[in-house]
């Protein structure tokens, strides 16, 4: 009889836990499609607003990168292959970047979890299959980057891109130099190489990075490290002979770049580059941080239980999580979420939930004081700060847009302790990657409602546009539309020419003349508002040939207390109320001071070669 009984309960306790499996499988199923759904929305999102500051830069940068002569960094060089090969189409190339940072991230993802779970044989038990969905889930993390909603490819986003190539390589490093090792210490160049050329600093503080970490986890090679720097310095090589012909070229742009940045005076220099910024979150932040940090703690407690009951509570909650991801995704969910700075520090919560955890259950101590996972979570947590290094903004606010990284120290802290249970170790994921996908939503439902410098929600822009040379179009807000299109037909009926340099006095509008069809000479923005930003101006135009200034449009904002004044044309021979005619006046609104503005579109009506020959003197005569 007692044996009956026994094996009655334990008939029970078989089908709880296939009970509890049934569940957890389709958690991580939910988890999946809303992941993908997540991915979806991004996509479909690239067609809708612009920034006409900094995107307007991007796009100007991005597209005739050969014509500039200075710059730090070379992210329009790199970009400018791609932008040719969707045609120039701003939507496709800004999916591209969506893809680009997924892919880099489910790639990263997927290294660390095979590093954390791979069998100790090294044979192939079919653990990669079984981790392709996690890892899959984990990059949506990494569209947090889009915070801002600045999709266009840029700098931030190439620097982004090499923190995670080099990271992927510095987790395939080892002492030995096997195949998949030598491989490693290659990619870890390659990222280094891409870091320099999106950010110097950011590079050079990610090579000290790599190289703690390989010291402290006894992955150091001296040759495995040359390797690094002869990669490095092969792409460098080529870059340079590509973008100036010579090194002595390359470095000259960049000497020439980092004088320009100096005159402009953006509030940098190499004394502040490492600072400590303040963190001030506001009432709505702290209770969503909180929120989410008692949700992934409880879930990853519950997940954690023998019990199967608790086991299935944990799965239903990230099944519900998931679901409510898709329908904010789909638009079936409007959450109320206002936009403030700081938001991706949301990871930092499921960071701290893994930690708390960790910390009070024995079992997860023990896995944990390994001094590999250690310094892999130190070298994750670090990274958003190699990130922001070199911003003249708030390292927090700048670096939380590199979050994800925060979101793979959770994910080192909660996979070593599963790293014995086999296939079961991807099931203790899901608090983790529900919680994440929770948060990620969050983020960008607050970006796609307020998106950077514009002023509407990008689901409220739909009027269509033509934008840019080759007249593609995107969907602005009616406002935008109709300055665009305002601007176009002005210019046009004017005997605008696609390609013509416009000079922007306004200081705020590179992407006006990139809508245009123009280019703007010397830099891809002349920008106001800095306390340099007239010597700016003109440092930059003096890189400019006496032809291409006497042939610019001129596009003004008279009523700006940051725009250029007509003077700071001066040293080049033009007199603005003498040389040049006004043919139109666009008014328009947008979301940053001065918010209704007027500006006025002017075309040079002096002959060409008296122009040009007034520049020369001009220059000649300057001591």
């Amino acid at each position: 009889m007692l044996d009956a009984h026994k094996s009655s309960a334990a008939t029970e306790n078989m089908r709880n836990v296939q009970l509890a499996k049934i569940f957890e499988a389709t958690a991580s199923c939910a988890s999946l499609i809303a992941s993908f759904s997540v991915l979806i929305w991004m996509l479909r999102l690239c067609q809708h607003g612009v920034d006409f500051t900094d995107e307007g830069f991007y796009l100007n940068w991005i597209a005739i990168p050969q014509e500039y002569r200075a710059s730090i960094s070379q992210f329009g060089f790199v970009y400018n292959p791609l932008f040719r090969l969707v045609g120039q189409d701003i939507v496709l190339l800004r999916q591209a970047n969506v893809l680009i940072i997924f892919c880099c991230a489910f790639l990263l993802s997927l290294t660390t979890l095979h590093t954390l779970l791979a069998s100790p044989s090294g044979k192939s038990d079919g653990t990669e299959r079984r981790l392709l969905a996690p890892a899959l889930v984990i990059a949506s993390g990494a569209l947090t980057f889009f915070d801002l909603w600045l999709p266009t490819p840029n700098y931030n986003s190439l620097t982004f891109v090499s923190l995670m190539v080099t990271s992927i390589g510095v987790l395939l490093t080892s002492r030995a130099l096997a195949r998949s090792s030598v491989g490693g210490w290659v990619v870890v160049g390659a990222g280094g190489a891409l870091a320099f050329l999106a950010k110097p600093p950011a590079a050079a503080l990610l090579g000290a990075l790599v190289l703690a970490f390989t010291l402290a986890v006894d992955k150091f090679s001296i040759r495995g490290l040359l390797a690094s720097i002869l990669t490095a310095l092969l792409i460098l090589i080529l870059v340079a002979l590509a973008v100036d012909g010579s090194l002595r070229g390359f470095v000259a742009r960049m000497q020439l770049g980092f004088e320009l940045s100096t005159v402009l005076a953006a509030g940098q220099s190499l004394g502040n580059l490492f600072h400590l910024d303040g963190l001030t979150l506001s009432r709505e932040q702290r209770v969503n941080f909180g929120q989410l940090l008692v949700l992934a703690y409880v879930m990853i407690v519950l997940t954690a239980s023998a019990r199967s009951a608790l086991r299935i509570a944990s799965a239903t909650i990230a099944a519900i999580a998931s679901a409510g991801v898709v329908g904010v995704s789909l638009g079936w969910m409007s959450p109320t979420i206002s936009y403030e700075p700081f938001q991706p520090l949301l990871f930092c919560a499921i960071l701290f939930a893994t930690v708390v955890a960790a910390l009070l259950f024995s079992p997860w101590r023990r896995a944990l004081l390994s001094r590999e996972i250690l310094a892999t979570t130190a070298f994750f947590v670090v990274l958003p700060y190699v990130y922001a290094l070199g911003t003249n903004n708030n390292y927090w606010q700048h670096g939380a847009r590199a979050g994800f990284f925060w979101l793979m120290a959770a994910v080192v802290l909660k996979t070593a302790p599963a790293a014995k249970e086999g296939p079961l170790a991807r099931w203790r994921l899901t608090p983790v990657l529900a919680a994440a996908l929770v948060a990620t939503t969050g983020i960008l439902f607050a970006s796609a409602e307020h998106p950077y410098r514009q002023i509407a929600p990008l689901r409220m822009q739909n009027t269509a546009s033509e934008f840019g040379s080759g007249n593609q179009q995107l969907l602005l807000n009616s406002e935008a539309a109709a300055y665009v299109r305002n601007l176009r037909t002005i210019a046009a009926e004017n005997g605008f020419a696609l390609g013509r340099p416009v000079i922007d006095l306004s200081g705020v509008s590179p992407g006006a003349i990139y809508a245009l069809g123009g280019k703007p000479p010397g830099v891809a923005w002349l920008s106001a508002g800095y306390p340099g930003s007239s010597n700016f101006l003109k440092a930059a135009l003096a890189n400019v040939g006496c032809a291409q200034l006497a042939s610019s449009w001129l596009l003004t904002e008279p009523g700006s207390p940051d725009s250029f004044s007509f003077d700071v044309l001066s040293p080049f021979g033009i007199d603005v109320l003498r040389d040049y005619k006004e043919v139109g006046v666009i008014q328009s609104v947008r979301a940053f001071a001065p918010v209704k503005f007027e500006q006025r579109l002017y075309k040079p009506v002096r002959d060409l070669k008296d122009a040009v020959d007034a520049c020369e003197r001009a220059r000649a005569a300057k001591p």
